[in-house]
């Protein structure tokens, strides 16, 4: 096996090994040493591929988002029906793709909901690609029913990024109080889907 094959296969190893840890204990509690240890990865390796936790971090933060974005963008391009039944598609393909995934369930977790400060920003660019893809598919979604006199799409898909701003927010409270990855995600889905519904069809029964 040539250098440069062994060089990648041991990188790949460390993001691997990094990535489970990450996925365990979120950023502030994990730790390289557990890496090391668990994994039977020594420190010398991991830090001749990688500058330091941070850089481990957000590099799995990446492939997780980059992963999930091109999942729901093949989703995205095969959904039919009326909008709520894309809608609900939708949200159901954002569920599965985490249940198949369990390691990018609990990044996306401590990523979107408890992001280390000084990270912020760096994950705010990395998750990019996937607030445009959903902002896409609801634009899609709008642009193919009629809207009520006065809105334009643009304003629907403005409030709806504020009010989901707000909504992440909250859930980022709920989330300290700790529980399973996979329960708090389809908690957090099932009421974005909820929200979404309210937003484009009210709260009253339809007659």
């Amino acid at each position: 096996m040539k250098r440069e094959e062994k060089s990648a296969l041991a990188r790949q190893r460390i993001l691997d090994a990094a990535g489970e840890e990450f996925a365990r204990k979120g950023y502030e509690g994990a730790s390289l040493n557990t890496v090391w240890a668990e994994k039977g990865i020594s420190k010398g390796i991991i830090y001749h591929h990688f500058r330091d936790k941070k850089e481990l971090y957000l590099l799995c933060v990446e492939d997780c988002f980059a992963c999930f974005t091109e999942f729901l963008r093949r989703t995205a391009d095969t959904l039919t029906g009326s909008p709520q039944e894309q809608i609900r598609d939708y949200f159901d393909a954002r569920l599965q793709f985490f249940g198949e995934h369990p390691r990018q369930a609990g990044i996306f977790v401590d990523a979107c909901f408890s992001p280390p400060e000084p990270l912020r920003a760096r994950i705010a660019g990395l998750r990019q690609d996937f607030d445009a893809l959903n902002i896409q598919v609801l634009t899609r979604l709008l642009e193919s029913a009629p809207l009520r006199p006065g809105l334009t799409v643009a304003q629907v898909v403005d409030d709806f990024r504020l009010y989901m701003d707000f909504f992440n927010l909250h859930f980022q409270v709920e989330c300290r109080g700790g529980g399973s990855q996979q329960a708090l995600l389809r908690e957090h889905e099932e009421r974005c889907h909820r929200q979404l519904d309210v937003l484009l069809y009210g709260v009253l029964a339809r007659t």
